[in-house]
């Protein structure tokens, strides 16, 4: 039940428009979501006591964090112009709720390691359907030089093609099956970003994944595998980094010549109206340091957020809520560092091992890709947000995984790889057995 609410919870996400109940975008995911915490949140609670203190720390410290921003955006509608729109940052933290304990469920199961791939797998096969579909124009997913998919905005459909390429590119690297259609979904999300004309987003899709594949070659240097590969990788960065410009160039001519002119130091129309958005939210944060204007609220009659995460959270929830957002995104940012440091050199040899690390690579910089996109757009909006919890979900359960492996207790395919009580048993019994 859980696994398949997570698969509906997925799909769901990638189609915000089109899953409205009374005209509120996302309202399925919401109600999917909602569903997954719920049935999730009590029995994880227990699995805690029983997991690694790293992870269950900071998945504490993050849904606190959570839970603390829910308390002051609901508390914000007291005083909000329209209290109904501070719903939409609550909307936001529930998707942590429901993806953290879910997946970490999953993955205390037996065979838990082909669930989460499952998971991985889903995620990587809906960038290439948003992506397919946007290129055709099906449906909403209409395409002049800006297009919105199955979202509100261009710039939504950019954060989640941007967040999910490092995924596709790790489940690519790792995976001896399905890489034709995996290599297909990789070149697929490319084409989607290009032609949503989210130009911040593009730039930060083609260097993250010029990242994640230089993380994953330091990762063989230091190992001493695979020489060709990182060669031939070294050869043809420049000139795919090239190539993906082109494209852009040829399909997008638009969103080219507006990113040649912000790369050129020119003043792009876009980038003047953030700043006047900016300095406006600021202002505003500044009038109201200790309460805000109310989670949610537009900023007067300009935007419906300040196009900045910490800005944004000044400027509707004060001074608290700032601190707040602050301290979860050090939190996270501090986690995955630890975790690419420690993939880095490990030295796991198997394949199992390998796969792990490469997939905390990939989690990892699809959360440090959302987290940076959120600096010039959509502040954690709801549309969106699940594009944050769910790598940082599955990041945690990798890191799970990975130390489980490091510490000796998977040696035969027979033991199920996870951070759940199946591992600690089998510890156990290993260690009481005469």
């Amino acid at each position: 039940m859980l696994q398949a609410s997570i698969l509906l919870l997925i799909v769901s996400i990638w189609f915000p428009g089109a899953t409205r109940i009374a005209g509120t975008d996302g309202s399925i995911s919401f109600l999917l979501a909602l569903f997954c915490g719920l049935v999730s949140l009590v029995p994880y609670a227990e699995a805690t006591k029983r997991l690694h203190r790293t992870d269950t720390a900071l998945a504490t410290a993050v849904l606190t964090t959570s839970a603390l921003i829910m308390v002051l955006s609901l508390l914000s509608a007291l005083h909000a112009d329209n209290p109904v729109r501070t719903m939409r940052a609550v909307f936001a933290q529930v998707f942590g709720f429901a993806t953290i304990p879910t997946i970490a469920l999953i993955a205390a199961r037996p065979r838990s390691f082909e669930a989460i791939d499952r998971i991985g797998m889903t995620m990587a096969m809906m960038v290439a359907v948003t992506s397919c579909l946007v290129v055709i124009g099906l449906g909403d997913a209409r395409f002049a030089d800006r297009a919105e998919g199955y979202f509100k905005h261009a710039n939504q459909l950019g954060i989640a093609l941007s967040a999910g390429l490092p995924l596709v590119a790790a489940k690519l690297v790792a995976s001896r099956r399905h890489r034709i259609l995996l290599s297909v979904c990789l070149l697929a999300g490319l084409l989607g970003l290009v032609k949503s004309g989210s130009k911040t987003n593009f730039v930060l899709g083609v260097v993250g994944l010029g990242t994640f594949y230089g993380l994953y070659c330091i990762y063989l240097v230091i190992r001493k595998q695979r020489p060709v590969t990182v060669i031939a990788a070294t050869v043809t960065a420049p000139i795919l980094f090239q190539a993906s410009f082109m494209m852009l160039q040829f399909l997008n001519p638009r969103a080219y010549k507006l990113l040649s002119l912000q790369l050129s130091g020119g003043e792009a129309h876009s980038i003047v109206s953030r700043q006047r958005l900016w300095s406006i939210s600021i202002d505003l944060g500044l009038s109201h340091p200790f309460m805000g204007v109310g989670a949610g609220q537009w900023v007067g009659d300009i935007a419906p957020h300040s196009h900045n995460l910490f800005i944004d959270y000044f400027r509707t929830l004060g001074v608290p809520g700032l601190a707040l957002v602050v301290i979860m995104v050090l939190l996270v940012v501090g986690y995955l560092i630890s975790a690419v440091l420690h993939t880095l050199v490990d030295r796991g040899r198997s394949e199992q091992a390998t796969e792990v690390n490469v997939m905390v690579l990939g989690t990892s910089v699809a959360v440090w890709n959302y987290l940076v996109a959120n600096q010039m757009s959509d502040s954690f909006g709801p549309s969106t947000a699940a594009f944050f919890w769910l790598p940082l979900a599955l990041l945690i359960v990798y890191r799970g995984m990975q130390r489980s492996l490091q510490n000796g207790l998977a040696k035969t395919p027979r033991l199920y790889v996870g951070t759940g009580s199946q591992l600690l048993e089998v510890e156990y019994a290993s260690r009481t057995s005469p």
